[in-house]
């Protein structure tokens, strides 16, 4: 058990390589299965033997993509969003190669054979590499529904195995040592995010200090160890293999003896830089000779993002309210028949570039409690109703927000829209949440964090906006299904 947890990363690493290929393997054949299901008898004449051929190549291709897109590297996540879009990038980048390599790799006749480089070149493994030469009679579609399945039942599996991460890492398993390296305001952010997210699999032991006077305290619990100076000493006595550089206001040549010190001694470090809000945001480096030059870049693609998100949010709002529509009366009658007062609660809230709106939601609470208030975090509440109450549970009081997202005030995802008189308080940092249209939900809504105020966690929403992309909008709605479904369940 103690070398399982000890080999704990490298175990899990060679596992998800071997459930990977057992699952593109399977993408395969429910694509074959789902095409034959619909195209009966297109394939009288093709042996399963040619597609098991096509199929081990293709397995073998979409592993190697995996690895180029970093799937394989350790990496550390609260949410996992990022793993989802590099394995969509995988298998687009895997069906193209996979397509290329069919073409050269089939087997060919007479004269091709004479005038085919690359099959000359790869003669001595004919019998091993060279693919049915009838491979191209093949129907592409079929080749779009295999890959887009392989996705399918990728994410499927990286989200079941990102779970089984995470409660591996919350029982204790591969959890790394470390400490945050200062005691301000950002040292106890991040400590509040290693103490909310365990499953990020690091074990916070303490903070460091400079200033020995400070040595014997506690800090929100722990101990603050000691300083740069005793940090051979503190590796050894707590087995620290990670250092978070959390002093922003460090001096330049203080900062640079530190990280010094830390590679010297063999602990890994990651400093908060004094700006990290302003590098959340996508920069480019220049150079002014030997001086580096932050200057802020604009995604050329950005607008036709943008006319797509419009097109999908158009089509999933009318799709919702059309199909709904029967649940929206009863919810209507249901609510009217418990309490006076207007079936919906409109509020007034900011959304993009400033702009105000009136955001629409079931009413969920008694007429004469409804209004700009800090909304309830409690089921005891005074203020729901009954009705509210199950409304709130379920999310179902959100479904008139599809009205919002009509009328081009919201879309499906993004930052949540505040009210006038929290938008006010804002600073500088926080003002940048409406750069992005608000969203019925957002990176925000499917974290733990979202126990706690909107505006106490930008982090997300300063993600969100700076990657914004199709394949991100389409994870964070399926991890909002998923976190719905979870809420019913334990209700």
């Amino acid at each position: 058990m103690k070398w399982f947890r000890t080999n704990f990363d490298t175990c899990f690493i060679i596992l998800q390589v071997w459930v990977d290929g057992l699952m593109v393997l399977l993408g395969c054949v429910l694509g074959l299965t789902t095409f034959r299901w619909l195209e009966a008898g297109l394939f009288a004449e093709t042996t399963t033997a040619s597609y098991g051929q096509v199929f081990v190549l293709i397995t073998g291709i979409t592993l190697g993509c995996f690895w180029a897109f970093g799937l394989y590297r350790w990496r550390k996540s609260i949410l996992n969003v990022e793993e989802y879009q590099a394995v969509f990038k995988a298998v687009v980048a895997s069906f193209f190669v996979s397509s290329t390599a069919i073409l050269f790799l089939r087997k060919q006749d007479g004269e091709q054979e004479q005038t085919n480089f690359i099959y000359k070149l790869l003669q001595p493994f004919h019998e091993m590499l060279y693919l049915d030469k009838n491979i191209l009679e093949y129907s592409r579609v079929l080749f779009l529904v295999v890959f887009f399945t392989i996705f399918l039942v990728t994410v499927l599996q990286r989200g079941i195995s990102f779970q089984v991460l995470s409660w591996f890492h919350a029982k204790g398993f591969g959890n790394t040592n470390v400490a945050v390296f200062g005691t301000g305001p950002m040292a106890l952010r991040i400590e509040k995010k290693l103490r909310l997210f365990p499953t990020l699999g690091y074990n916070f032991v303490g903070f460091l200090d400079d200033d020995p006077s400070r040595h014997d305290e506690k800090l929100r619990g722990y101990p603050i160890l000691g300083g740069r100076k005793d940090l051979a000493r503190l590796k050894q006595a707590h087995h620290i293999a990670r250092v978070f550089v959390a002093a922003p206001l460090m001096d330049e040549d203080e900062l640079v003896d530190l990280c010094s010190r830390l590679e010297d001694i063999g602990i890994e470090y990651q400093v908060v830089p004094r700006l990290y809000h302003f590098f959340s945001r996508r920069i480019t480096v220049d150079n002014l000779d030997s001086v580096p030059l932050i200057t802020p870049s604009e995604d050329p693609v950005r607008p036709f993002y943008r006319l797509g998100k419009r097109i999908i949010d158009l089509f999933a709002a009318l799709f919702v309210l059309v199909f709904t529509a029967p649940l929206l009366l009863l919810i209507a009658f249901l609510v009217k028949r418990e309490s006076k007062g207007p079936v919906l609660f409109s509020q007034i809230r900011v959304g993009l570039g400033g702009r105000t709106f009136r955001m629409l939601k079931f009413r969920t609470m008694f007429t004469e409690m409804c209004g700009d208030a800090v909304s309830p975090d409690s089921k005891k509440d005074p203020r729901i109703t009954k009705v509210g109450r199950f409304l709130r549970s379920s999310s179902l009081d959100e479904l008139p927000q599809f009205i919002n997202v009509l009328r081009g005030e919201m879309s499906l995802v993004g930052p949540r829209p505040e009210m006038p008189f929290i938008v006010e308080s804002y600073s500088a940092i926080d003002r940048l949440r409406l750069d992005a249209k608000p969203g019925i939900t957002g990176l925000w809504q499917v974290s733990e964090a979202r126990k706690s105020p909107i505006h106490e966690n930008i982090d997300y929403d300063l993600y969100y906006i700076e990657n914004q992309s199709i394949v991100l909008d389409l994870v964070i709605f399926f991890l909002t299904a998923t976190a719905v479904l979870r809420i019913k369940t334990t209700h």
